[in-house]
């Protein structure tokens, strides 16, 4: 073995930089819908695609590192405590929500389904209409409704089990307003991914 002095690794120094739950800075990149008729009746969900923003690198997030087992664990300083790095690392990153159902004309007494729903695209800037009663009336949210919209996500896995295998994906649980975000147009926020 030929010896490289000046050639090292460390976990702690020089280890992948893995994403950690929380909640960060987006802007609404992509709206997919589909219509399904489930047990409950005529259903449509919605899957909202984010873009976080530049703005994540003033996010501070704790600073994980792979232990001897493979399992990851926070990183500590010289004196113990706690090490955490800037989110500089997501900028650019795409996560696609859960599931946002929207259930059309539900049976009486059960308009919570739709509560969701409701706060979720409200949280996104849309603005539904209130009738004499007081009642929100909702609609079908369309891509150009809410596509370069700023807010905050909040990130977490969503375990799944696949050939008998819990597997993981990072989605999108919810999402909240980014009161002083500025929006972003839809070529701004369009995937960069373009086929050879």
């Amino acid at each position: 073995m030929i010896n490289l002095a000046d050639t090292t690794y460390n976990e702690a120094t020089d280890g992948m930089i893995p994403i950690v739950a929380g909640v960060y800075p987006a802007h609404v990149a992509g709206l997919e819908s589909k219509d399904l008729e489930t047990k409950a009746g005529e259903q449509t969900v919605f899957n909202v695609t984010f873009l976080v923003a530049e703005e994540v690198v003033t996010t501070k997030v704790p600073k994980m590192v792979k232990n001897g087992d493979g399992e990851l664990s926070q990183a500590k300083n010289e004196d113990g405590t706690p090490t955490e790095i800037s989110a500089s690392f997501m900028k650019g990153k795409r996560f696609s929500s859960t599931g946002i159902w929207l259930t059309p004309n539900p049976p009486e007494g059960q308009g919570w389904k739709n509560r969701k729903y409701k706060e979720f695209f409200e949280h996104l800037g849309v603005v539904f209409p209130i009738d004499n009663n007081g009642n929100t009336q909702l609609a079908i949210v369309e891509e150009e409704d809410i596509i370069g919209h700023p807010c905050f996500v909040k990130l977490n896995k969503e375990e799944y089990v696949k050939d008998g295998e819990t597997r993981y994906v990072w989605k999108v649980f919810d999402a909240y307003q980014w009161s002083d975000g500025v929006a972003l147009t839809s070529d701004e926020v369009a995937s960069d991914d373009l086929p050879f």
